[in-house]
């Protein structure tokens, strides 16, 4: 049985998925006509990342993460989405739900430069993570 935690991860999720958080880049505002098209999209790769930091550690994180990500959506064509989030109680706890074109999109994506820089600056940060590969069920979004 899931526990209450587990519960509001998925509602979470969901309240992302269905666009009732505002799309953060403009790149990701002139895709949003197209994510009813996305839960169709076989190839397409939906992950949700769930991350625990070093408190202590917190900022230097979210620092790297930010410049991760803003350069991500910028640079990578297949990387389609990505939104970081933090847990309202326990801010060291993120979770990140990231939207691939495709899984050459996502290989391409962890091998990037930007990616190995986080990846490699976060490493010690860290102190868990669990990556969770999900089905799209339904994509909605304001244009």
């Amino acid at each position: 049985m899931r526990n209450m935690s587990s519960y509001l991860k998925i509602l979470l999720t969901g309240l992302i998925l269905f666009g009732t958080i505002g799309c953060a880049f403009e790149k990701e505002k002139e895709m949003a006509p197209h994510k009813e098209e996305w839960e169709k999209d076989e190839d397409l790769v939906v992950q949700l990342a769930e991350l625990e930091i070093d408190p202590n550690q917190l900022d230097a994180y979210l620092e790297l993460l930010e410049e991760e990500i803003r350069t991500s959506i910028k640079t990578e064509p297949g990387v389609l989405s990505l939104y970081a989030m933090a847990d309202k109680e326990q801010p060291n706890k993120i979770s990140i739900v990231e939207i691939y074109a495709n899984q050459e999109a996502y290989s391409a994506h962890i091998t990037s430069p930007h990616f190995l820089k986080y990846k490699n600056g976060t490493s010690e940060m860290v102190t868990s993570l669990i990556l969770t590969r999900t089905l799209p069920v339904v994509f909605a979004a304001k244009d």
